[in-house]
């Protein structure tokens, strides 16, 4: 039997409790399912929608179960290595990256109600719902993907030790306990940007700060709010551990506690250089080329890290016209082959 098959008999299970319960009630303009009936309703609903996603999930232009199954494992060593009791993300990410097939059955939920209620047939529910899911998947294995690649940058930092970083009453950086991970969650300060993080690194023999910041967020470090008339929002905390958009990961080398950066203070307009700023091509940025590139133009020119930068392509075989790299850029078309993001470590040891 076919997975296709499957999809439509359970599609025909359902229609069938659906006619043997005339008190549930699904036209166009109208959802009714009665309480006792809708755990049986649901359980069928959603074998129709894990048959849909494990149809697709194959035939994905990104490889979902090749990301889980690296993720998983480097998710489980950062942990151990860092001492944290928990790691942190959206839960749709989450779910996304430890359970594919479950996470693919969301992007399929409203078509599959249109079906239902007979707003769409069966041939538009499938290329409805395989283009929900392929749109998904895309975006899910990108995010997914720079978490993966930031967590074996973290395991290759040989960290010993890590540490939370707060700030004092006189806004001065300090190292604490650490106890979670989530991506873009630092200090609350509506302001400053600051690493989230400090591993004491084995390999470089020093502690490297680490902030994963969001992409777009980056521009923002050039605004001084000093030349607006208004202050900036109190409500503003510098947490983006809930938004899902592509992240930039920000080293530094630093001598000591007492000398942890700020990356940048946009009420002051101070900025504090990184040593190396680590970013993910985005290949399916609609302006090409020119989007990809430009965003790193700007953000080597905001941040100027000293060792430049190294872009990192999800796919082994990505390649850019050789113009369009920036300066003191290096691109990575990496795959899942760490090796290569241990040899571009090796230019801080430089």
């Amino acid at each position: 039997m076919t997975v296709l098959t499957t999809w439509k008999n359970e599609y025909s299970r359902l229609r069938e409790y659906i006619a043997a319960h005339p008190d549930i009630v699904l036209t166009k303009n109208e959802i009714s399912i009665p309480q006792p009936l809708r755990d049986e309703f649901y359980n069928i609903f959603d074998d129709i929608r894990r048959a849909v996603a494990a149809e697709h999930l194959d035939a994905l232009p990104v490889k979902a179960r090749t990301l889980n199954e690296h993720y998983a494992r480097i998710e489980k060593e950062a942990a151990e290595l860092l001492g944290v009791e928990k790691i942190e993300m959206p839960i749709d990410l989450d779910v996304f990256l430890h359970n594919p097939e479950e996470g693919l059955i969301r992007a399929c939920y409203n078509s599959l109600f249109g079906l239902i209620q007979g707003k769409i047939n069966e041939v538009e529910f499938e290329h409805i719902a395989g283009e929900s899911i392929n749109n998904y998947v895309t975006e899910f294995f990108r995010l997914g993907y720079e978490r993966w690649a930031a967590f074996e940058i973290i395991k290759l930092l040989e960290p010993e030790e890590a540490f939370l970083v707060g700030l004092d009453e006189d806004l001065k950086p300090f190292l604490g306990k650490l106890e979670t991970i989530a991506f873009g969650r630092q200090w609350h300060h509506p302001t400053m940007r600051i690493p989230e993080f400090v591993v004491r690194s084995r390999r470089f023999n020093s502690l490297v700060a680490v902030k994963m910041a969001l992409a777009v967020e980056i521009d923002e470090y050039l605004v001084n709010f000093q030349n607006r008339p208004l202050k900036p929002s109190q409500k503003r905390t510098g947490d983006t551990s809930f938004t899902m958009d592509s992240r930039a990961a920000l080293l530094s080398f630093i001598e000591n506690e007492t000398k942890i950066p700020v990356y940048a203070d946009i009420f002051e307009g101070n900025r504090t250089p990184p040593d190396l700023l680590i970013e993910f091509v985005n290949i399916n940025a609609r302006g090409g080329e020119e989007e990809i590139f430009g965003r790193i133009r700007r953000h080597m020119e905001i941040l100027n890290p000293k060792f430049g930068c190294t872009l990192i392509a999800p796919a082994d075989d990505f390649q850019a016209s050789g113009e369009m790299i920036p300066e003191n850029v290096r691109l990575v078309s990496l795959g899942f082959d760490t090796a290569k993001l241990d040899a571009e470590l090796n230019i801080l040891s430089a």
